[in-house]
């Protein structure tokens, strides 16, 4: 028989979770202190040790190329009747997600995503439900979506799928009255409750420490009284349990446990751009890729950048010329300066670059630009280092063409993880028995209407609707891009289909010119 889950077991198994990650997170910290640099916190000198940050250059590069506006969920389903209820359950979704600042969460979780995991946590902000605190854009009952810091999620240590984990779940920061405002929590348990510490779990590389320091935080948590608290998703009950952090101490009973309130696939929605890892649930780094070259090529930089220190120009003269020598020392640009033996006087150099150590520093820029996807092409630059010696139609086509596959292909990841989550924010809006969401719906010509998502709209079953992201919507057109494209609309587009429009007439075929143009 199946030995009964305890709630000391549970606190074990989640402490060996944060274990489990443990590697995981410290390389993921080593990758984001390269990543903001030295000048972040610490004092330096004019010359540092990272002269050129690639990291932050191709972060900088893939960003904005992914996301730039708010996304455009279009609902799609094979039932007529559905599918006006679904376009303004797609317009509701595109309100909601504009009055959370979702576009800049998804930023966020794309440089998450480069630097180990983009993890997003979506639930509503009501009594009894998923802990949410901090965020001044959430109000009370709306819906919600937060990153989820790697240093703050555990996962099932033993599962080789996170679609199979046991259970998973985050850590929590909270005022400890929060907790003991509530219902349905342990309030005896919430007093014996440690003050939260300056080290997360005992660890002191995380990444929120890498701008702050102790004595701020523990003047902070004096300020307010703060808690930590773990709360798991566990798929196979259905339920939500919320635990002390075990990194500090556990308790023989839980502080809550309550029924799961959401999509069946949970709260969670991973983003990574790699390929998975078989048998392992943690995705491969894109930095992970980079790092080695971007310290190689800011090792080799610094020589360069020393040796034209050590270069010295001195003037070498015969002892019988020292008053020649004084006299040129004195000179300036034009003047006229008498001498016996002018062989006598020489200008040597010594030291200085060694040219070969530009051609080892370009090599190494080739070699970061075609591991990480060639961000120079992305941003438009093309340096000595990533286009070679000679630059052809043919090659830059190529290199174009390149970027544009692996580009594409994390345009499309990014697109299905964000329907994923655009479809549990309309499940809560789906269920919701008290919604009254206004939304505007722009009409041919312009006309903007006004509608109303509300319970009585509520068609058809939930699980009937498709979500997806509409191409290029999170993608910003460069205006002088776009006046172009709607001058050739007007000027080869429409007259071409109003010259197909008199054909089909003259041959009696029915061409409906007005929905050619609008489709």
């Amino acid at each position: 028989m199946p030995e009964n889950v305890t709630p000391q077991k549970m606190q074990l198994s989640v402490r060996r979770g944060f274990d489990r990650i443990k590697q995981y997170r410290l390389a993921r910290a080593m990758f984001i202190k390269e990543y903001v640099g030295q000048y972040y916190k610490n004092h330096r000198g004019l010359t540092g040790d990272q002269p050129i940050n690639l990291i932050f250059s191709t972060i900088r590069t893939l960003v904005p190329n992914l996301v730039m506006a708010y996304p455009v969920n279009e609902l799609t389903t094979n039932y007529t009747k559905q599918k006006a209820y679904g376009e303004l359950l797609g317009l509701g979704i595109d309100q909601v997600q504009k009055d959370i600042k979702f576009k800049d969460t998804l930023r966020g979780w794309i440089v998450s995503a480069l630097f180990a995991w983009g993890i997003l946590k979506t639930g509503i902000a009501v009594s009894g439900e998923m802990l949410q605190f901090g965020d001044v854009n959430i109000d009370p009952g709306q819906v919600y979506t937060e990153l989820v810091d790697l240093d703050d999620f555990v996962i099932d240590p033993i599962c080789t799928d996170v679609k199979k984990a046991a259970f998973m779940g985050n850590r929590t920061r909270v005022p400890r009255q929060v907790l003991l405002d509530t219902n349905g929590y342990d309030h005896d348990l919430v007093n014996k409750l440690p003050k939260a510490t300056f080290n997360v779990g005992g660890q002191t590389n995380v990444v929120e420490n890498i701008s702050k320091d102790s004595m701020s935080s523990i003047e902070m948590f004096s300020l307010q009284d703060y808690v930590n608290v773990v709360e798991l998703w566990v798929p196979e009950a259905d339920a939500l349990v919320t635990i002390p952090d075990p990194m500090q101490i556990t308790f023989d009973k839980y502080i809550r446990l309550t029924d799961y309130y959401g999509p069946k696939e949970g709260p969670y929605t991973f983003l990574s751009f790699t390929p998975p890892v078989p048998n392992n649930p943690f995705p491969v780094a894109p930095v992970s890729l980079w790092y080695d070259i971007h310290r190689a090529a800011n090792r080799m930089f610094k020589k360069i950048m020393d040796q034209g220190d050590r270069q010295r120009d001195i003037l070498v003269y015969n002892p019988a010329q020292a008053d020649e020598a004084q006299d040129i020392l004195e000179s300036r640009d034009g003047d006229s300066v008498a001498s016996q033996d002018p062989k006598g006087i020489n200008v040597i150099s010594y030291g200085g670059q060694n040219r070969n150590n530009e051609v080892m520093l370009q090599e190494l820029q080739v070699w970061y630009n075609y591991i990480a996807g060639n961000p120079d092409q992305m941003a438009g630059n093309m340096t000595r280092g990533t286009k070679g010696s000679k630059e052809t139609a043919t090659r830059s086509q190529i290199l174009q063409g390149n970027a544009n596959i692996s580009m594409e292909d994390a345009r499309d990841i990014l697109y299905d993880k964000t329907a994923e989550v655009s479809q549990k924010v309309g499940w809560y809006l789906h269920t919701d028995p008290l919604i009254n969401l206004p939304v505007t719906k722009r009409k041919t010509g312009g006309e903007q209407i006004q509608l109303w998502l509300t319970p009585e709209q509520r068609q058809g079953d939930f699980l009937k609707f498709i979500f997806r992201i509409r191409a290029k919507s999170m993608s910003r057109m460069d205006p002088t891009i776009k006046s172009k494209r709607i001058v050739e609309f007007g000027t080869n587009l429409v007259p071409a289909l109003m010259n197909a429009a008199m054909v089909a007439m003259q041959m009696g075929v029915r061409f409906n010119i007005q929905r050619a143009i609008t489709d």
